[in-house]
Parts: structure tokens; C-alpha cells; sequence
């Protein structure tokens, strides 16, 4: 093999690499907002129970920055390497 096609060999690994590694986070983020929709939906299944309006903005705030967190988080992935 050229010294070439060793470092592209090398180069398509760590792509491959970080891909696995993005695809594990997207899959936890995609669990944790699977489990607030359950959670906000077994909310709105109990129509006896009273909900408070400001409890209802304070679970869609905890939401939109949860999802914030989440998407920083994917975005600080600092690359390796020349990909």
C-alpha cells in the first residue's frame, strides 16, 4: 500500500469513527425527548388532575433547554486528525 492510500485508509476510519460516535449521542438524545413526550403525554391523560399554567411553561422551558443542551453537546465534538 502507498503512504497515500495508508493515510486515506486512515482518514475514512476516523470519519467512520466520529459518525459512530455521533450516531450513539443522536440515539441518547432521541431516548431522553422519548421519554419527556411519554411524560408530558401521561400528563395529559389524567383529565381530574389539576395542572398549574405556570407548571405547564416551566416543563416546556426545561424542555427547549434540554434539547439546547443536547444539540450543543453535538456540536462541541472537537474533530481528530485532518477530517
Amino acid at each position: 500500500m502507498s503512504k497515500k492510500s495508508l493515510q486515506d485508509s486512515c482518514n475514512y476510519v476516523s470519519v467512520l469513527n466520529k459518525i459512530d460516535q455521533l450516531d450513539k449521542q443522536i440515539g441518547e438524545v432521541v431516548k431522553k425527548l422519548g421519554y419527556l413526550k411519554q411524560t408530558f403525554k401521561s400528563m395529559q391523560e389524567d383529565p381530574e388532575e389539576e395542572i398549574c399554567p405556570d407548571e405547564v411553561e416551566g416543563a416546556r422551558a426545561a424542555h427547549q433547554v434540554i434539547q439546547e443542551i443536547c444539540l450543543e453537546s453535538l456540536l462541541d465534538i472537537k474533530p481528530k486528525g485532518d477530517a
